[in-house]
């Protein structure tokens, strides 16, 4: 996006049917401030921008061709196990062409079938049929000009004068780019719930340009914010609208705007800064947010923050009711970067109290004191986890709970009658929340603490005495609250406390998936890498590919296994290694560049990229021919090697009722298998009970991925059963069910 005045491109989009003299819409958009329908956007925390423009990264080509390849299903996928909840996604840009057809647009610039820059596939609409399933809402960005770089100028159809950022929007354009809008909003309807508009920037003086607000915060003209945001929620009315000022974070330029688009690029504000805690949701009577990329750039690879600054951004401003938009890579198939994608996860993980190492305490554990006035009366099959909670309403009350771990996750109930509280974290103020929400929502993480020592801490939520103006009482609930112990400690090659012996080269080329742009390589047999660590467990993390060569890994100086690093294909940061189940202390992993190739390579190399150490609960991963997975039916194991299979090997079958079962003691459970064009569905069952139907079907190829997850299960003995269906995707061409492995913890 944005910066226009750095020169990166900015892009237009779309329109409505409507001819080339039918105005604007004829119902008004109200000014509102404290807008209750930006509830749902508050609480969802964040969500993924998505930058997809033809001419970007690798998506050039011809346009019909690349937006039919984009696999809606995956992408779904890989947002939903982000934890995002909602998705802004990109009509187009500058260069003319658009993810959507839009008649209006095509009339009002002369185009046709046969010249059109707007795709067959209606792209948008397929996103929302791929994301509703997981209560994934979609938002759509589109810029307030014109597509100033089409090779074919419409500007001048469109009347929008060039250089468009050194010109304000005339009201004939307006007009026109409204009735455009507005043929979007109408044709998505309640599909679409908000609208992120950029270029109507008031922060030009700075750069020597106009300020291009102004344009629109005439209200005695025909067209402005007002009848800007009509023509967006023309389709919707309960849509939020934002107008971008630039690279800013300031009072909103109008009150037509539903929230902030907080455009910076830097993570360094927090809602605090602009209006007092508690109340720190809003600026100026409008939903505060931030708007920023994860790489190096605007639908770019490479990691910017750490994990752990990001997800301690993300938690700060979270806390406050704050949201944050975030912009990774995304490719011409709709896949998320690798390395960003697990980023991602990562923090969700640590944000939601889920994932390696969560235990949950329930609000009637008896390790959780309470002081001052609590009730424990709570209406059952109300969405309370397990059926219970403790409620107060008097200012001074406390809930208070000693725990061992790195992160904590209080969740509780926002509503409509609901007040403030401090958190304490080891007896220090951390923070003021507002549970202040126009709607009620129960079982919801409030508050995030992450990046603690790994040990004992203490968590206090005190009653205050004090609400929002528009709350009708006090309440303040505890619920329930998520432990972590052991969030895996990330270490870079170039760290200090990696060392190197024999010959190797740092030389990676930036921007291309390594973890910080960083990474040491070796062809020279006998070379090593040695890392010192504390903790239980420990991960390699570095590159496959077809001139890679093999290693041995040794721990405390005892031999482990060989790795063969050769693949047909280059993957990077990817985990190479583990070793789970140490002893909690300190230990050596020493990574020795081996002499001998895998017979199809063309290579040598042996690379690092990072380590993850961590001193949580091992998780154990199972191969498909471990003794604890028992197969009943008919299973092949017939497997190529080098095809991406976890070990190389897998269980396959075609046959309704086929099973694989198996035993494992832990809280969560994880079957990794394959997705493709000729799979199947299967019925798990979790401990005898049907817990999910899941339809492998994928038009793409996916191998050792996640297809089903089970979490937050009480400490002990379960039973997964993987069960193969006799029915499939209508448009699958056969029912292959796979297991290539089983993740616990």
């Amino acid at each position: 996006m944005k910066a226009v005045f750095r020169k990166i491109a900015l892009a237009a989009m779309f329109a409505v049917i409507a001819s080339l003299l039918v105005l604007l819409p004829s119902n008004e958009a109200e000014a509102q401030t404290y807008n209750s329908n930006t509830d749902w956007f508050m609480q969802g925390k964040y969500g993924l921008f998505v930058q997809w423009l033809y001419g970007g990264g690798d998506i050039t080509g011809d346009w019909n061709t690349l937006v039919n390849g984009f696999d809606v299903d995956y992408f779904a996928k890989q947002v939903h196990e982000t934890g995002a909840q909602y998705v802004i996604f990109t009509l187009g840009q500058n260069s003319g062409y658009f993810a959507s057809p839009n008649a209006a647009y095509d009339t009002l610039v002369g185009r046709n079938s046969a010249t059109t820059k707007m795709s067959t596939r209606d792209l948008p609409a397929d996103l929302y049929d791929a994301l509703s399933p997981y209560g994934i809402k979609l938002m759509l960005y589109m810029p307030a000009r014109s597509p100033s770089d089409d090779p074919n100028p419409v500007t001048t159809a469109l009347g929008d004068p060039t250089p468009i950022y050194d010109n304000l929007a005339p009201q004939a354009f307006q007009a026109k780019w409204e009735n455009i809008i507005q043929e979007w909003s109408d044709r998505y309807g309640s599909k679409v719930a908000g609208w992120w508009f950029d270029g109507t920037y008031n922060t030009g003086p700075t750069y020597g340009k106009p300020d291009i607000s102004q344009a629109y915060t005439n209200y005695s003209a025909a067209h402005n914010f007002q009848t800007f945001a009509a023509a967006a929620k023309h389709g919707n009315a309960d849509a939020i609208v934002s107008f971008d000022p630039g690279l800013v974070v300031e009072a909103p330029m109008t009150t037509y705007a539903d929230y902030i688009t907080g455009e910076q690029n830097v993570l360094q504000y927090v809602p605090s800064q602009y209006n007092s805690a508690p109340f720190s949701r809003w600026i100026g009577g409008v939903q505060w947010s931030e708007t920023a990329y994860q790489g190096y750039d605007w639908a770019r690879n490479g990691m910017k923050y750490t994990t752990l600054d990001l997800t301690n951004y993300f938690s700060t401003v979270t806390n406050q009711s704050g949201v944050i938009s975030i912009g990774p890579n995304v490719n011409k198939y709709g896949h998320i970067n690798a390395a960003q994608y697990a980023q991602l996860v990562n923090m969700h993980n640590a944000l939601a109290g889920v994932g390696p190492g969560v235990s949950v305490t329930d609000d009637n554990d008896g390790s959780i004191a309470y002081s001052g006035t609590w009730s424990t009366s709570v209406p059952s099959g109300t969405g309370y986890y397990n059926n219970t909670g403790h409620f107060t309403t008097t200012p001074g009350s406390y809930a208070q709970y000693t725990f061992n771990g790195t992160n904590v996750v209080w969740t509780g109930v926002k509503g409509p009658d609901h007040g403030t509280v401090d958190i304490y974290i080891d007896g220090i103020l951390d923070n003021r929340v507002n549970l202040y929400a126009a709607h009620r929502y129960v079982n919801t993480a409030i508050y995030s603490k992450v990046g603690l020592t790994n040990g004992s801490h203490t968590i206090k939520i005190l009653a205050r005495s004090d609400k929002d103006t528009a709350s009708t009482g006090y309440y303040m609930e505890v619920d329930r609250f998520n432990i972590t112990s052991g969030t895996p400690s990330v270490t870079d090659d170039s760290a200090g406390g990696v060392s190197y012996s024999g010959t190797w080269s740092t030389s990676v080329p930036t921007g291309t998936g390594y973890y910080n742009d960083t990474g040491h390589v070796s062809t020279a047999s006998g070379s090593y890498a040695q890392y010192t660590f504390s903790g239980s467990s420990i991960e390699w993390y570095g590159i496959l590919g077809p001139d890679h060569g093999k290693a041995d890994v040794y721990i405390d100086g005892v031999f482990d296994q060989t790795v063969d690093l050769y693949r047909a294909n280059r993957y990077l940061d990817n985990l190479l290694f583990v070793k789970r189940g140490l002893s909690n202390a300190s230990h050596t992993i020493k990574i020795t560049a081996r002499s001998d190739k895998n017979a199809s390579s063309t290579g040598y190399y042996v690379e690092v990229d990072r380590f993850n150490s961590s001193r949580g609960t091992p998780i154990t991963k199972m191969d498909d021919r471990d003794s604890q997975l028992v197969y009943s039916g008919s299973w092949n194991t017939g497997i190529a090697t080098g095809t991406g299979y976890y070990k190389d090997t897998g269980h396959y079958t075609t046959s309704a009722g086929a099973y694989m079962q198996a035993a494992f003691n832990g809280t969560s459970v994880e079957w990794r298998g394959k997705l493709d064009a000729d799979h199947g569905m299967a019925d798990v069952y979790i401990d005898g009970v049907l817990d999910q139907t899941v339809d492998l079907y994928s038009e793409l190829r996916y191998d050792d991925v996640a297809v089903y997850r089970k979490q937050d299960l009480t400490s002990g003995a379960h039973t997964i059963k993987v069960v193969a269906r006799s029915d499939k995707n209508a448009s699958s061409t056969n029912y292959y069910v796979e297991v290539d492995a089983l993740v616990y913890q």
